[in-house]
């Protein structure tokens, strides 16, 4: 059986065409068709404070999902969040940074560290076993997923699927080893509850991601229930081939959904992105050399091994590579694009 997926192409680079295009692309998967829930999160992408178009959740993308569940529905309690990188705690300063906290309070959202949140331990499963996961999340009787899509080094990219491994509070470096498996398993555990994704590509992100790529203007918003299916379609749009990417075939194996797509919305067409490769990017560099010698890739689970090998490459994103090249790429965006009403101001912020 196919998944309907929207394929909703955004008609004018501005806050209002960007709204339509959401609304479009979720109207046309029918998403609010269950029940009113009590409490819906939200969860978006926050890898990081620098101001980059195609790394986090586009404000204008956020702010369109968030006021559709708010007016859907009008009483549920909201909430959105994201978790602290291994080596980062970047979250509070991006979700400000990204102007995604004022957006959220205008519309009535709580924000969660999910890092810094109270938890429970709870069976996920074989892979992970006992893990703190947030009390928001396992209380929560909705969740919606908002993924900036971009290309990832080891995955080879970041979708719907992936942006649950953010729901992971601590120590998801130890899992790299077993990424896929672990994406396919934290989506079980919250399948109940996952009802919708809605996938940015206004602004995504190509070549070495997911921190240090470059932006890719795609002027594009995608939608499901199915968040395989999204994943299906995101990867075809991208020029990846579904034998690539092992994430979605343990999804699709897991019963999660169907790599079968049914298009719904504006004529399909790929459009091939840069792909991201592990030598580009340093921490990822030494995690494929570590990988192929026994004696050290057992280290890669540890974490006074690889704290320090993160810290530096998030050092180096952050002081280097974004000082030297990324704030200068995101400015292009600017001034080329529409997108830099959006951005501009939390650049120069």
């Amino acid at each position: 059986m196919k998944s309907k997926v929207a394929f909703a192409r955004v008609a004018e680079q501005s806050a209002a065409g960007v709204q339509q295009a959401v609304e479009r692309a979720m109207g046309l998967v029918a998403w609010d068709r269950r029940p009113a829930p009590r409490r819906v999160f939200l969860k978006v992408n926050l890898l990081s404070q620098e101001v980059m178009p195609g790394q986090c959740t586009s404000p204008w993308v956020f702010a369109a999902v968030a006021g559709q569940v708010r007016r859907r529905f009008p009483e549920a309690q909201l909430a959105f969040g994201d978790c602290e990188v291994a080596t980062s705690r970047q979250v509070e300063g991006a979700v400000r940074k990204w102007g995604l906290l004022e957006i959220g309070q205008r519309q009535g959202l709580r924000f969660v560290n999910l890092s810094r949140s109270p938890a429970r331990q709870v069976e996920v499963g074989p892979i992970f076993g006992r893990l703190e996961i947030p009390e928001v999340l396992l209380e929560a009787d909705l969740l919606i997923t908002v993924p900036v899509v971009k290309t990832h080094c080891i995955t080879p990219f970041t979708g719907a699927l992936k942006n649950q491994w953010g729901l992971l509070p601590r120590a998801r470096f130890k899992y790299h080893p077993v990424v896929h498996q672990a994406i396919a398993e934290i989506n079980a555990f919250f399948a109940a509850k996952l009802a919708l994704g809605v996938a940015d590509l206004t602004v995504a992100m190509e070549g070495p991601g997911p921190r240090v790529g470059r932006p890719k203007v795609c002027d594009l918003v995608m939608a499901s229930a199915d968040l395989v299916a999204l994943d299906a379609l995101a990867a075809q749009y991208m020029g990846f081939s579904r034998n690539e990417v092992l994430f979605l075939q343990h999804a699709q194996a897991r019963g999660l959904g169907s790599m079968e797509v049914e298009v719904v919305g504006d004529d399909f067409a790929p459009n091939p992105f840069e792909r991201g490769r592990g030598r580009d990017y340093v921490i990822y560099r030494w995690r494929d050399r570590f990988a192929g010698m026994p004696v050290l890739s057992a280290f890669l689970r540890q974490a006074w091994f690889f704290r320090p090998l993160g810290w530096v490459a998030t050092q180096y994103a952050k002081r280097c590579w974004y000082r030297r090249q990324g704030k200068a790429q995101a400015r292009q965006v600017c001034t080329a694009t529409g997108y830099g009403a959006e951005f501009g101001p939390l650049i120069e912020g």
